[in-house]
């Protein structure tokens, strides 16, 4: 259900259509909309440019809420993507990873981490076809963002 509410959304989004939903399925207009109320992005990488195809395939954010201590990561598809893998992954220095692995539309995610007092490493990852052959790109950052 949750895949076709984001296809559902994803068409109407392209077509100029407005939808509203109360549940996570809603295509991702921003990574602080995936996350919610109270999260801003600390960084950023993009997947997917090697191929000059005038723009990244998908964009894995970490974002931070500091009332609430938590990180988020979402990686928001912004190629031309029809229902390929599409990861995002957290984990707190010492700990194990709390990934998001589907085949998605819009993106994947949001997963969160209440790590106060360490350091964070996230995670993101996209497939797609182009030319007829399927393309990967990953990224893994590096310990950083001490809360």
């Amino acid at each position: 259900m949750r895949h076709l509410l984001r296809a559902v959304t994803a068409l109407c989004a392209a077509l100029g259509i407005s939808l509203a939903f109360t549940g996570s399925a809603q295509a991702a207009s921003s990574p602080t909309s995936v996350c919610g109320s109270g999260y801003y992005v600390q960084s950023s990488h993009e997947l997917g440019l090697y191929l000059k195809t005038g723009g990244p395939q998908a964009i894995v954010y970490l974002l931070y809420n500091s009332s609430s201590d938590n990180n988020c990561v979402v990686t928001v598809v912004t190629g031309e993507q029809i229902h390929n893998p599409v990861s995002a992954g957290v984990r707190a220095e010492g700990g194990s990873w709390v990934k998001d692995t589907g085949n998605y539309n819009s993106y994947a995610g949001p997963v969160y981490l209440h790590a106060p007092g360490k350091c964070v490493q996230y995670y993101g990852s996209t497939r797609w076809w182009s030319s007829s052959s399927p393309y990967t790109d990953e990224y893994t950052s590096s310990l950083g963002w001490c809360g």
